[in-house]
């Protein structure tokens, strides 16, 4: 049986407030990539483990986001995927890894306005 060619595969990877969504959204918006935010998903498909409420975040359930991840890619119609770190996926997942970058004031900034609590921002 032949293969379905799929399309690319490109993921924006760098802290929280650098710009990854954004970013991927207007890569979606001018190439007809899907844009994949893997955060949003987690709470969404269930892909945590539950609420920790000492970082005010979920706990990724690591295995059941790959597991769900690589059924969505291999489906590949084209994607792009904003996630904190690259380290966890396979390499042959990605025709293309970049990484964002922001200076530290800009991304204090941000993540005030956002709400973040003092545990996950500090200025030092």
């Amino acid at each position: 049986m032949a293969q379905t060619p799929r399309g690319p595969a490109i993921l924006i990877t760098g802290t929280p407030g650098c710009g990854k969504t954004a970013t991927c959204q207007r890569i979606a918006e001018r190439t007809g990539l899907r844009h994949l935010e893997v955060s949003a998903l987690v709470k969404s498909e269930g892909w945590h483990e539950g609420w920790d409420e000492e970082f005010q975040s979920y706990t990724l359930d690591e295995d059941k986001m790959l597991d769900a991840m690589e059924e969505i890619l291999e489906a590949g119609s084209g994607f792009v995927v904003d996630f904190h770190s690259c380290d966890l996926f396979p390499e042959r997942w990605f025709d293309l890894v970049l990484v964002l970058r922001a200076p530290n004031a800009v991304l204090f900034d941000r993540l005030t306005e956002r709400g973040y609590s003092e545990k996950k921002v500090r200025r030092e």
